[in-house]
């Protein structure tokens, strides 16, 4: 881990499965002081019973100043009323990310409630798991994971590097610096269109009693993220709404492509079909 950071007080608001990540990884890792933000009192004793967390607030307040970084682990919306109410507090040079899953104009948001020596850097961390809270967090989620960071002009280099490096800290494989609309769009294909696959899926009429006896692995995996924290997943999928409707169009002219071949009992262009998804897949693990 960074000399710096570990020497210095890192603040997490938001101790919820990828809060509970952050802040079990970032001890794991030997930061000494992290100072946790939730509005749900048990979950911020669990997270001091653990250990990952040395101090715990239900509020903002003056005991931000002392924080170098501050994580936001909360719906864009939240982050935003919680700078706002909080930002007087903030040191004034204080370097923030956040975990959101769209970016949109998030930067642009925030901007006006920070100080001219105050950096958002927005970033998104590829890695997670099914459920939701504290009791899913793992200090190994980022593991060989990508992490994407989203920077703007008005970043300065040295903190688009620290949470760079800290990405790396934390054990993610790749880092990688795209703009907020190219994010919303590649995140459109890569994480939204797989959870209303899955949910779809899980919602099938062919779903029922009977239905779990015959249940392997493919399913399983296709239906893993089916377990979802509902009332984030529908103010993402809102919020990234045509990059989605596009990718829903774009799989279901794949779909239907499929559907043609196995009408026209076209084994030959299906099986064609079928070694080029296999192709495509080694290559994707195997990069």
């Amino acid at each position: 881990m960074n000399e710096n950071l570990v020497d210095r007080c890192v603040a997490i608001v938001g101790l919820g499965l990828m809060g509970g990540s952050y802040a079990k990884a970032l001890k794991r890792r030997g930061v000494k002081r992290i100072l946790a933000f939730d509005a749900d009192q048990r979950t911020l004793e669990n997270g001091l019973a653990d250990g990952c967390v040395d101090e715990i607030y239900t509020t903002g307040g003056t005991v931000l100043r002392d924080a170098a970084l501050i994580i936001f682990c909360t719906p864009a919306a939240v982050m935003c009323r919680f700078i706002k109410a909080n930002a007087a507090h903030f040191s004034p040079h204080v370097v923030i990310t956040d975990i959101a899953g769209i970016k949109g104009n998030l930067a642009v948001a925030v901007k006006p409630y920070l100080g001219d020596g105050m950096d958002f850097v927005a970033g998104h961390p590829m890695a997670g798991c099914d459920g939701q809270g504290y009791g899913r967090s793992r200090a190994d989620i980022f593991d060989g994971a990508n992490y994407i960071l989203i920077p703007t002009p008005d970043n300065k280099g040295e903190n688009i590097d620290a949470i760079a490096a800290m990405a790396k800290d934390l054990g993610c494989a790749r880092v990688a610096c795209v703009t907020a609309a190219e994010h919303d769009r590649l995140i459109a294909y890569t994480s939204n269109l797989p959870h209303v696959l899955a949910t779809a899926l899980i919602n099938c009429e062919a779903m029922d009693e009977a239905t779990k006896y015959f249940i392997a692995g493919s399913f399983r995996d296709g239906t893993r993220v089916a377990n979802i924290n509902a009332p984030l997943w529908r103010d993402l999928l809102l919020s990234n709404r045509e990059n989605v409707l596009h990718e829903i169009t774009a799989f279901q002219q794949t779909l239907g492509h499929f559907a043609k071949l196995l009408e026209a009992k076209d084994g030959a262009r299906l099986k064609a079909f079928l070694e080029e998804a296999s192709r495509r897949r080694r290559d994707l693990l195997h990069e």
